[in-house]
């Protein structure tokens, strides 16, 4: 794999890796303000509000992972959720690196004449 594609990668990777953490980031924040107001004046949570606490943080992570509909993809398998999107742009990003890299490959390597016959019976969809 030559350095640009490693590059391509790793671009990719790192893309991911700042959308993750961006998200964990803005979770772990709105949790912690849940917390703040549910804390009383001697700053912490009294028992009693602990189940409208959890109820309210359970929320917060289920709209990141699995969205309005309680599942991360819908029936068409669309992301429903912050974090499926990311994993599923990661995912699909990847698979046009590979497929670029191995168009490249077919390139420099097939004959003329099978890449012209095989693109003479391509579909483009």
């Amino acid at each position: 794999m030559a350095k640009t594609d490693r590059a391509a990668f790793a671009g990719v990777l790192g893309n991911a890796e700042g959308a993750m953490e961006r998200l964990f980031r803005k979770l772990a924040n709105d949790i912690g303000n849940l917390v703040l107001r549910a804390a009383g004046p001697e700053g912490t949570v009294p028992v009693e509000r602990l189940p409208e606490l959890q109820r309210q943080t359970a929320q917060l992570v289920d709209a990141v992972f699995l969205g309005a509909g309680g599942k991360p993809y819908a029936d068409d398998n669309q992301p429903q959720a912050p974090f499926p999107q990311i994993v599923t742009e990661g995912q699909m990003s990847m698979v046009d690196l590979a497929q670029e890299r191995t168009a490249k490959l077919l390139d420099q390597y097939m004959p003329e004449e099978e890449r012209a016959r095989m693109a003479a019976r391509s579909v483009v969809v």
